[in-house]
């Protein structure tokens, strides 16, 4: 029994970090081609994707990803991104996660507005919120500090729906520029190959992507994140997977 009990605390240990690569950390990949995008091609509004989310064949939570509308901000139009991520009713007994991300974006430039985060994980709480000043280059936090950013620079969130608009393909290595809290990253991209995958008795057209999380700084980098979008103009991330100490996390579309 105590065998046992040391091996949920390792998973619910894990849980935290490993749902978050899941459904988080996973857009660090998805800038990555964000400065020639077809202009006529936007994103779905009222697109909702569900995401079931597994260790070992137990579900342990789920996901959504939507795009939800576009709203005036401050006299422009904004699309509106957002994300949830939550445990599944047996794990918030050990570990209740309920974390949400929103994203206000240009619908001319697409280039971030707004960046809000809530994280609730256990007993850890934290409300973070970035404005970006993308004509200064500048942003600023709920904290009232400012700092520097790139040219056109996305929120970690936002990307994802950039790369949606582009044409990637195998053997395609990419560098990754977005901006994370105060720090601005460039990651290195892996475009994979083409592989068709099962899910749920579905067969899905895919490529796989791998985004280098190592010092990404938000998230702890052991292991590695590999990513399966649908093989087709809308891009949609049909399984994302991520190393923990004890096996992965896999998210698979529901």
């Amino acid at each position: 029994m105590r065998q046992n009990g040391l091996l949920m605390m390792q998973i619910v240990g894990d849980f935290r970090d490993c749902l978050r690569r899941c459904f988080i950390a996973v857009v660090f990949v998805f800038v990555a081609m964000g400065i020639s995008a077809d202009e006529k091609r936007q994103p779905v509004i009222g697109e909702k994707l569900v995401y079931d989310v597994y260790w070992k064949f137990i579900k342990v939570g789920y996901g959504t990803l939507e795009t939800r509308d576009i709203v005036c901000y401050n006299g422009r139009q904004v699309y509106q991104f957002y994300s949830e991520a939550k445990s599944s009713s047996f794990f918030d007994t050990f570990f209740k996660v309920r974390d949400t991300n929103t994203s206000l974006v240009d619908v001319e430039k697409f280039n971030s507005i707004v960046f809000e985060q809530h994280i609730s994980e256990g007993g850890y709480k934290r409300e973070k919120r970035t404005d970006y000043d993308q004509q200064k280059h500048l942003a600023t936090n709920n904290k009232g500090e400012t700092f520097e950013v790139p040219e056109n620079v996305l929120d970690v969130f936002a990307s994802l729906y950039r790369v949606r608009l582009e044409e990637i393909k195998p053997g395609d290595n990419l560098t990754v520029n977005v901006n994370a809290g105060k720090k601005n990253y460039f990651m290195n991209v892996k475009v994979h190959k083409k592989e068709k995958i099962k899910i749920n008795d579905k067969k899905y057209k895919t490529i796989l992507i791998e985004p280098d999380l190592h010092g990404a700084g938000i998230f702890m980098s052991k292991g590695k994140v590999l990513i399966w979008m649908s093989d087709d103009e809308c891009h949609i991330p049909i399984k994302m997977e991520s190393a923990i100490a004890v096996g992965s996390i896999v998210a698979e579309i529901r």
